[in-house]
């Protein structure tokens, strides 16, 4: 749902108002943004209260969504270790997904990831979101210093994103079971397949929606983290140090928000959907026009200082993110990884036994492509952020050393480089590694070493 204002009908962007500081608790969201947590809401990973309003929807959490949600979860949990059972059960000969006793292994494995992320990712939902309240708030202070601005034709492509992922993966589910009915109606057990899976496929949905989520989250502090680059870049010309070639700013869309308090509701409540005036005004470093041209309100070694402060804030956002989502993401990086593994292993077996099932081999591989998507969407947004934090590092080291050697600039400069090596920009999930490109490679350098083995065991398997 989009911002209903002149400006966002006509696509232009709108510059985001002061926030005045209040403790969150509930906020007003729009666009891409209740999007995914309507979409969250309904597969139990974001407990919260909607209340429409003409400029989005409030939300703040609610402790019957909250008992929806584990309901749910514990429902869909338990039908899928019965329908799993159920299939082993059934025998090798009967069985239309495990055809050997390998395979029983391989696809009860399959299926427990998928049980275990769905779970952590739900029944920690309640704790996340009121974090996610918080965060809120401090991404709004940083884009009124910002002077962040917002398009409604940016708004429409991110839910447009959304909406195709999330069609792609419903329709290779849908196919995925109409394949598997199809083999079991030879063996008169259609009814019984519908019963077995259905709590599966439901939580392949919870752990997808889990993914975009953290996504999501990851890439609006990325976003910060870019605006934040190009108004220290600005400085930089400002001063005629030239240190890198200027381009127009990107709107700051994603969690557009508003912050309310609980026990007033105020007609000048601040807001960055709409343009409002507030009482009182915090330090605006950048000025931006609807044209896209920027300059700086303040000099350049206030400048500094205040995009120094931000950075600091910024850090803290990824630590808080970083925390919420570390159980989670581990699952999330085991559950791939096996899934890897899995997924390419039964592709391997069905060339090798020559079965000639082309419809199995054609849905193998988009599960494959799946997974690796599944994959970059978890580590592309940190990879993404921590190439901001070099950037940051490359043109404050740049105007240390092509910048004035008077005045009180070279000392904020040289405050601000101190800050930077003593606070990295990465997400490292309970410390266990860092989301970064270098991470895919190992994984699929696992996958590898897992699949020969997993193919020697298959030539003994009886």
């Amino acid at each position: 749902m989009g911002v209903e204002t002149s400006n966002e009908e006509r696509g232009d962007v709108t510059p985001a108002p002061t926030l005045r500081s209040t403790e969150p608790t509930r906020s007003v969201v729009g666009g891409a943004h209740a999007f995914i947590l309507r979409i969250s809401s309904f597969f139990g990973l974001a407990p919260l209260r909607f209340e429409s309003r003409a400029n989005g929807f409030t939300v703040s959490i609610s402790s019957v969504m909250c008992i929806y949600s584990f309901i749910l979860v514990s429902i869909l949990i338990l039908l899928t270790i019965y329908g799993l059972v159920a299939e082993i059960n059934a025998g090798v000969k009967l069985s239309v997904r495990m055809s050997s006793r390998m395979s029983q292994v391989v696809s009860t494995c399959d299926v427990l990831v998928v049980v275990v992320t769905a779970a952590v990712g739900v029944y920690g939902a309640p704790a996340r979101m009121r974090k996610m309240l918080k965060l809120m708030d401090r991404i709004a202070s940083v884009d009124n210093t910002l002077s962040g601005q917002y398009s409604a034709v940016m708004e429409r492509k991110l839910s447009a994103i959304l909406l195709a992922l999330l069609i792609f993966f419903s329709l290779l589910i849908v196919d995925d079971f109409c394949f598997y009915a199809m083999q079991a109606k030879k063996v008169d057990r259609e009814w019984e397949i519908v019963m077995n899976y259905i709590g599966f496929y439901l939580l392949w949905y919870v752990v997808m929606i889990l993914e975009l989520q953290f996504a999501f989250t990851a890439l609006s502090v990325r976003a910060r983290f870019r605006a934040l680059n190009d108004v220290l870049a600005l400085t930089a010309r400002s001063i005629a140090v030239p240190v890198e070639k200027a381009r127009k700013p990107t709107p700051l869309n994603i969690f557009a928000i508003r912050v309310t308090p609980t026990d007033l509701q105020r007609s000048d409540d601040i807001s960055l959907l709409m343009t409002s005036t507030p009482k009182k005004r915090e330090t605006v470093i950048v000025r931006r026009s609807v044209s896209g041209e920027s300059r700086l309100l303040v000099s350049p070694s206030e400048a500094i200082y205040g995009l120094a402060s931000l950075h600091g804030t910024l850090c803290e956002l990824v630590h808080r993110i970083d925390d919420s989502y570390g159980i989670p993401l581990v699952v999330i990086l085991i559950s791939t990884l096996l899934h890897l593994i899995v997924t390419p292993y039964f592709l391997i077996v069905e060339i090798i036994v020559s079965a000639h099932r082309v419809h199995f081999l054609v849905l193998q591989f988009l599960w494959c492509a799946t997974h690796l998507l599944r994959m970059f969407v978890v580590v592309e947004p940190s990879h993404y952020t921590i190439m901001e934090g070099k950037r940051t590092e490359g043109l404050v080291c740049r105007l240390m050393t092509s910048g004035p050697s008077a005045g009180p600039l070279p000392s904020r400069l040289e405050l601000f480089s101190r800050q930077l090596m003593l606070r990295s920009v990465s997400y490292s999930p309970m410390g266990i590694c860092t989301l970064d490109r270098p991470l895919v490679a190992s994984i699929l350098g696992a996958v590898t070493t897992y699949l020969v083995i997993l193919i020697q065991f298959q030539r003994y398997d009886t």
